[in-house]
C-alpha cells in the first residue's frame, strides 16, 4: 500500500496540488543545481513568481530505512522544521514551502523538502578561495557576526561547509542551507570557536573571523582564535589523512 504525509506552511497553501504531485514535476525538471548523495533541482509553479528549489533526499537503506520509518523524522521534515525555527528566530534561511513523506508498506521510501530559491550573489567559498575577491575582509566579518547571531540563538549549523552559506552583495547579507543537521541549546567558548571548523578557511582568513566574532561576543581574542584555528587544523587533518589512504590529493 503507497501512502504519503506531508506538511505545508501557512504562506503557500496553493503550492498543495504541486506539492503532492512532486515527484512528476521533480523527474521532469531539468534545472539540476547539485546532484551527489541528495539531489536539488529548481521547480516553477505556474502562479508563483519564486523560483522553488525541491530537495530529494537519498532513499535509506539497511537498517537506515526502519530507523527513518519509526524511529526518527524524515531529513526533509527535519529540513522543513529548522526552517521554521530559524525564520522564527529571526535567521536568514530560504523561505521553507513545505516537505512531503513516501511510504511503501509503512516504509519510507522518498522525501522530498521544498523551499523558496534565495537570492544569492555567491557563497562564501569564492572569497575564501580568491584572495582578490572585492570587499574580502567585509565579508568575513559579516559572516562572523552572521555566526554570532546564530550562536547568540542558540543555534549551531553542524554542516557549516563553504557551499552552505549564501551571500548577497548588497547589505553582505548571509544566508544558511542545508539545514537538515542543527542543535537548538546555549553554546559553550569551545562549540563557538569549533562551529568555524569546516569551512576549510586559511588560518589568516579565520582569525579575522574569530577575532571578529570574540570581539562581538566580549571574549578573550586571543584564547578563541587558538581554539578554532586548533578545530580548524585538526578538521582539515582528519579529512586529509582520509583522502590520503584512498590515494586522493589533499590541499591543505
Amino acid at each position: 500500500m503507497h501512502t504519503h504525509h506531508y506538511a505545508l506552511s501557512p504562506h503557500f497553501q496553493k503550492c498543495d496540488a504541486f506539492l503532492q504531485t512532486i515527484k512528476t514535476h521533480f523527474n521532469a525538471s531539468s534545472e539540476s543545481i547539485h546532484r551527489a548523495r541528495n539531489e536539488l533541482k529548481i521547480l516553477h509553479v505556474n502562479d508563483m513568481e519564486e523560483a522553488l528549489v525541491v530537495k530529494s533526499f537519498k532513499v535509506p537503506r539497511g537498517i537506515q530505512k526502519y530507523f527513518y520509518s519509526f524511529l526518527r523524522p524524515s531529513k526533509a521534515k527535519t529540513s522543513y522544521t529548522h526552517a521554521c525555527i530559524l525564520q522564527e528566530k529571526g535567521i536568514e534561511t530560504p523561505s521553507p514551502v513545505g516537505y512531503i513523506e513516501f511510504f511503501e508498506k509503512g516504509i519510507l521510501k522518498e522525501s522530498f523538502y521544498v523551499s523558496v530559491k534565495w537570492p544569492y550573489d555567491f557563497t562564501i567559498r569564492e572569497p575564501l578561495l580568491n584572495k582578490t575577491f572585492p570587499l574580502r575582509e567585509a565579508i568575513f566579518k559579516a559572516f562572523a557576526q552572521f555566526v554570532y547571531a546564530l550562536h547568540e540563538a542558540h543555534i549551531t549549523h553542524k554542516d557549516l561547509s563553504p557551499g552552505n552559506v549564501l551571500i548577497q552583495k548588497e547589505g553582505l547579507k548571509c544566508c544558511v542551507v542545508d539545514i537538515n543537521r542543527m542543535s537548538f541549546k546555549p553554546l559553550s567558548f569551545k562549540q563557538r570557536a569549533h562551529n568555524f571548523a569546516k569551512l576549510w578557511a586559511s588560518d589568516e582568513d579565520l582569525t579575522l573571523m574569530l577575532s571578529h566574532y570574540a570581539s562581538l561576543a566580549h571574549l578573550d581574542v586571543d584564547a578563541f582564535i587558538q581554539e578554532g584555528l586548533k578545530a580548524s587544523r585538526s578538521h582539515k587533518a582528519k579529512i586529509n589523512f582520509k583522502k590520503r589512504l584512498r590515494g586522493v590529493n589533499v590541499v591543505d
